[in-house]
């Protein structure tokens, strides 16, 4: 694929959903802004560090994590008609087309979790780079899942969403617990726990959704 149809593909789906978009971002300010800031008092480390971590991870993969499941459950069969015709016309294998059409969700979820730790910052409590690294490997990853629900209909569709859900609680796990509880290694631990386990869902997830577009019997070429 031509890095011009790329872009011709997401900004006409990022246009065509950016009331949305919109919404999102709004959403992610208003509760970065608010969210609960600081921890209690506790004297054991242990517990103080989960503490500290489940403060700073937390709101932002959870919140910006679902943000990015709805924004991809968006880019579904119908809600755009002309849009949908347009693609399928297009000479372009279902990995290509599953690409562009995933990066549009993905690039409107990495934007709300940066709006998310702006709002934070604003407030005198944004999280530090390696966090909001960890969460937004989380957001791209479950973003990336639940778009496999757009190929499938009826209670077929909740299976996709499921694992994305799945994939938001794993990864907090992960990126909570998984150094916390190494005292060789420190954050190296649960930093690349949380990234491998991310990185492998959403290449999994990616190439499952572009062998399923790959099926449609009006698409031209096969994947």
């Amino acid at each position: 694929m031509s890095p011009g149809a790329l872009m011709a593909i997401v900004s006409a789906r990022l246009r065509a959903e950016r009331r949305s978009l919109a919404f999102a971002c709004a959403s992610a300010a208003v509760v970065g802004f608010v969210q609960p800031h600081g921890i209690a008092a506790i004297t054991d480390p242990l517990t103080a560090d989960l503490a500290t971590r489940s403060v700073w991870l937390a709101g932002p993969m959870f919140f910006c994590s679902t943000i990015g499941i709805a924004l991809a459950l968006a880019q579904g069969p119908g809600r755009h008609t002309y849009l949908d015709t347009t693609e399928r016309s297009a000479p372009l294998f279902g990995r290509e087309l599953a690409r562009a059409k995933a990066l549009a969700p993905v690039l409107a979820a990495t934007l709300s979790a940066l709006v998310y730790w702006a709002a934070q910052y604003v407030s005198g409590f944004a999280a530090p780079p390696t966090f909001f690294i960890l969460a937004l490997a989380c957001v791209i990853a479950s973003t990336l899942v639940a778009l496999n629900a757009t190929t499938r209909s009826g209670a077929r569709r909740l299976a996709p969403i499921a694992l994305a859900a799945a994939t938001i609680a794993i990864a907090y796990v992960l990126a909570v617990y998984a150094d916390a509880y190494s005292t060789k290694s420190g954050d190296a631990v649960g930093v690349a726990t949380e990234l491998i386990f991310c990185a492998l869902a959403g290449f999994i997830a990616l190439r499952q959704y572009g062998e399923s577009l790959a099926r449609y019997e009006d698409f031209i070429g096969q994947s």
